[in-house]
């Protein structure tokens, strides 16, 4: 298991990590790198959402990142 300190993330994973704590969740048309590389980190796990869209949602490690 890595250390969360370990996980290096750019700026806008940041961000787009931050909102989707806030909200508990982030729709998005279409998967991004940025996210999904927040998949494999084991920050945010991902889903289909009702409109063929892709639904973020984030994990306890995710919620530690942003409130670490």
């Amino acid at each position: 298991e890595s250390n969360i300190m370990d996980i290096k993330l750019s700026k806008m994973q940041i961000i787009y990590l931050g909102n989707i704590c806030k909200k508990g969740w982030g729709g998005y048309s279409k998967p991004s790198d940025d996210l999904e590389e927040m998949v494999k980190n084991g920050l945010l796990t991902k889903e289909a959402g009702p409109f063929g869209d892709v639904v973020y949602r984030p994990t306890n490690k995710g919620r530690g990142y942003i409130n670490s």
